[in-house]
């Protein structure tokens, strides 16, 4: 025995139930966009994460090259002082070793004459800034909240609209 003011009241609240659930997927999907959008774009493996790495690989890169000439540099005068035994004694000279039948006579102020050798320089690591996925969760979580809570904000009751007079 039911009225025809129960089936009203049981239909709508299976309409509010059925947009509730409607409002509750779209929040979802919005949630679950934004996580992916982030991700791609931020994320660890993200696409700025990868740019970032390819121009840190391209200074290692060119950081290697100049490595291998200063060693190119450094091995041919390793050769060079291996045959040369006049090169050596005046490379030693220049360290402050002399022969046993030889006198230094320093006039003046003693310079720095021994001349620095290139090594090259060391690239530090750098870590790539990302947002890591705890981050991400958190944002997409707080976007689904948001969408959730703009639908279910309440617009006003057709009622009132409808009541409303124009100026």
């Amino acid at each position: 025995m039911y009225t025809a003011g129960a089936r009203d009241a049981s239909r709508s609240d299976r309409r509010g139930a059925s947009r509730f659930g409607h409002y509750l997927v779209i929040s979802v999907y919005a949630g679950f966009s934004v996580y992916c959008l982030l991700s791609l774009l931020f994320g660890p493996a993200g696409i700025t994460t990868y740019r970032r790495l390819e121009t840190r690989k391209a200074a290692m890169e060119a950081n290697l090259a100049e490595l291998g000439t200063i060693r190119q540099s450094l091995d041919s005068e390793m050769e060079s002082l291996k045959s040369d035994p006049d090169r050596v004694a005046l490379e030693a000279r220049s360290l402050g070793y002399l022969r046993k039948d030889e006198t230094a006579i320093i006039l003046g102020e003693k310079t720095e004459r021994i001349r620095p050798i290139i090594t090259g320089k060391v690239l530090p690591y750098i870590e790539p800034a990302a947002l890591n996925d705890l981050e991400i969760k958190e944002i997409s979580f707080g976007a689904f909240l948001a969408v959730l809570a703009l639908l279910l904000s309440p617009r006003g009751s057709a009622s009132s609209r409808n009541h409303a007079t124009p100026r």
